[in-house]
């Protein structure tokens, strides 16, 4: 085979796996969008299993949270900073104050709403500014959907002009146990003291949680 033929060879099979790989990926993800989501709330009234992406594109379970408090808020980057940033900063100054024995046992995480716009490198950028405590999430709105329906959260777009919306954050903090079980939840507007107080008397209540 003369070189001329063989590059054009070569060119030719490149772009067929480029094809095959589209197609796939493309019918790979209608799949996920339109598959049944397995959640289940491990018989919690509020809470329960999640598969989610994180800040640094990788897949994050519930179970990998094990052996920690999760103290879970929904939101999006674009909802206002006296709301959803307030509200961030309680949760990250609250654990902070918990001292270097504790902090390292809770884990505040923030699940955004809006994957359309909250990419991961948006969400990184956004747990930054809470410091080193702070987990970034989001998924397909399916899977959001079914979470946010566990975690008692709203899954509402509210449509503006222009092609502008907004999406409704939750208006509760929800607290997981290191097990697993629902602990409780502290509202949206708590203050870093309030998460100070309510985590330190979760752990220093007797009992297996």
């Amino acid at each position: 085979m003369m070189r001329n033929e063989r590059d054009r060879f070569f060119v030719i099979v490149g772009l067929v796996i480029l094809a095959v790989s589209s197609i796939a990926g493309y019918f790979g993800y209608r799949y996920s969008s339109n598959a049944p989501v397995p959640l289940t709330t491990y018989g919690n009234p509020v809470g329960g299993s999640f598969r989610l992406i994180n800040g640094a594109d990788g897949s994050v379970m519930d179970t990998d949270f094990r052996g920690r408090w999760m103290m879970i808020y929904f939101g999006d980057t674009h909802c206002p900073d006296t709301v959803c940033g307030a509200t961030m900063k309680a949760m990250a100054d609250g654990v902070e104050a918990l001292g270097r024995d504790r902090a390292h046992l809770v884990v505040p995480i923030f699940i955004s709403l809006d994957p359309m716009r909250d990419t991961t490198e948006v969400l990184r950028t956004y747990a930054l500014r809470f410091g080193t405590h702070v987990t970034v999430m989001t998924g397909s709105p399916k899977m959001l959907q079914a979470v946010a329906k566990e975690y008692h959260a709203p899954y509402v777009r509210h449509d503006g002009e222009n092609g502008e919306y907004s999406m409704e954050p939750a208006t509760q903090i929800v607290i997981m146990s290191p097990t697993g079980r629902y602990a409780g939840s502290l509202p949206s507007t708590a203050t870093a003291a309030d998460v100070t107080a309510r985590m330190t008397e979760l752990m220093n209540a007797p009992g297996k949680h």
